[in-house]
């Protein structure tokens, strides 16, 4: 549960040299909430014999309805455009009253991606911190609230001490109490920044980990019900052990994952913002 000195070594700051505004106090909430639901399922995992954890179902659900609730109640203190969103070079689009459900899916969906990434050594840690330097960096130019680019540094400096003692082989691991909440932050600050098109872009490492398994998934059930045996698109999913397989070292997809990610990130705050 390495997630557990991520959490303390950035938010203890946070509380102490930040303004608690709405937007802090609810990436405070979220964070704490998701990483509850990782404790809970690491507990499980650990303590009652039980590989598995929670049921996808269960965890996904859980944080879908706790979300929307936080961003309902997010929404009475925020502007009267906080049903936009930008998309590229100031294209923006307005989602009304589906934005909510559409943040809510956006935190979810990025908590889980992180999550399932989370399967080498130093994989997740690095993806995470290009992510939020991409994100702050991004804040600071479109001048938002400072607050948040503060907590995105506070971040920045946690995992990168976690990453010490995460670099293969590890000595320290995130455990789903530093995945679920960290994929969480980095949904919610896409969502606060108003940039979670772009976010997508930068995150598109967790967008491949995440689809390659749901391909797999899905073409497998396919395939049984077809022809009654289930057949495989991948060599073994998340896409990063299909590279191991392939023969592919640890800090080989690591480093080359790693490079995809700040290129993508470059690309988006040179092009796309």
């Amino acid at each position: 549960m390495g997630g557990i000195v991520i959490l303390i070594s950035s938010l203890l700051p946070i509380l102490l040299w930040t303004q608690l505004t709405p937007e802090i106090l609810l990436l405070v909430f979220i964070t704490l909430f998701f990483a509850l639901i990782g404790f809970i399922d690491d507990y499980v995992k650990l303590k009652a014999n039980n590989h598995q954890g929670l049921s996808a179902k269960t965890k996904i659900l859980i944080q879908f309805v706790v979300t929307l609730i936080g961003m309902s109640i997010f929404k009475l203190y925020f502007a009267e455009d906080f049903a936009k969103t930008f998309l590229v070079k100031g294209i923006t689009i307005d989602f009304g009253c589906l934005y909510v459900p559409f943040a809510a899916f956006v935190i979810v969906g990025s908590s889980n991606a992180v999550n399932i990434t989370d399967g080498l050594d130093g994989l997740a840690a690095t993806q995470v911190i290009t992510s939020f330097v991409s994100l702050g960096l991004i804040a600071y130019i479109t001048q938002a609230n400072v607050n948040i680019i503060l907590f995105c540094i506070a971040f920045i400096g946690a995992i990168l001490g976690f990453l010490w003692f995460n670099t293969h082989p590890a000595k320290m691991f995130m455990g789903d109490v530093g995945s679920l909440s960290i994929g969480a932050v980095l949904g919610l600050i896409s969502v606060l920044i108003k940039r979670e098109v772009l976010f997508a872009v930068i995150g598109i490492i967790f967008v491949i980990e995440t689809l390659s398994v749901i391909i797999q998934v899905l073409y497998f059930k396919y395939t049984k019900f077809k022809y009654g045996k289930g057949r495989r698109i991948f060599l073994m999913a998340p896409i990063h052990h299909h590279f191991e397989k392939k023969g592919w070292s640890e800090n080989e997809i690591v480093m080359k994952f790693w490079i995809i990610a700040i290129t993508c990130s470059i690309f988006t705050v040179a092009f796309l913002l």
